[in-house]
């Protein structure tokens, strides 16, 4: 387990996915291989963006003896600012949070919350200074589940995320950078924008489809790094 500050700092490299939409993102991951991006996971506000370092927490089935050892509160008071949330739910069909949480989240410094659940207390969390990704709203009260681990490997919308990551989220959803390979990722995320300009000249700018068509086939060529 980590508290506040003890995952390697990635202030520096949080900065650089700042300005890097989700669909960049998705593409350097495929042209290297990865996979590092929800399903169904949108932000509660449109046009919300968020960028983070990951701290997570899976929640599970009830097991009806005992109590878990932490509240919600307690988790995300372990956390340090900037970092965004992450919880995966499990499966479930309850909302695991609603305002309350998203509000100490908001005081403890937090960049945003990213679960693959549903939220309840929409209008109270819309109302916050806080990026909050989910499954839309519900009213289904949590039942079902109970937090289980914190900082530990979570499934969160189809995506395994680690402690550390840096997440990256927008309109379109939510991606993971796995944090060993973020350089990489960059890398190509530095040369795919190249491409995308080049792109959009070849179409805005009367190009054939055969000058377009030669364009795809840089899309999906890895970018070899200069330290190679």
């Amino acid at each position: 387990m980590h508290d506040k500050d003890d995952l390697p700092d990635t202030t520096d490299l949080v900065a650089r996915f700042m300005p890097i939409p989700t669909g960049l993102v998705t593409d350097a991951l495929s042209r290297l291989g990865l996979r590092g991006w929800m399903d169904d996971v949108l932000p509660l506000v449109p046009g919300t963006h968020v960028v983070g370092r990951a701290r997570t927490i899976a929640f599970g089935p009830i097991r009806g003896a005992g109590k878990p050892q932490q509240s919600m509160y307690a988790l995300i008071s372990r956390m340090a600012a900037r970092d965004v949330m992450v919880v995966g739910s499990g499966g479930t069909r309850d909302n695991l949070l609603g305002d309350n949480v998203g509000a100490f989240a908001e005081r403890c410094g937090l960049n945003g919350i990213v679960t693959d659940s549903k939220v309840r207390d929409c209008s109270g969390l819309r109302e916050l200074n806080l990026a909050v990704f989910c499954r839309g709203p519900g009213v289904r009260p949590p039942s079902e589940v109970e937090p289980r681990a914190y900082d530990v490997d979570v499934d969160c919308g189809g995506a395994q995320v680690r402690p550390g990551d840096i997440i990256v989220g927008d309109d379109d959803g939510i991606t993971v950078v796995p944090a060993d390979r973020a350089e990489e990722i960059l890398t190509q995320i530095e040369d795919l924008m190249t491409f995308e300009a080049g792109m959009e000249k070849a179409i805005r700018g009367g190009g054939t489809v055969e000058d377009i068509q030669s364009l795809l086939i840089k899309k999906k060529t890895v970018k070899r790094s200069s330290a190679v």
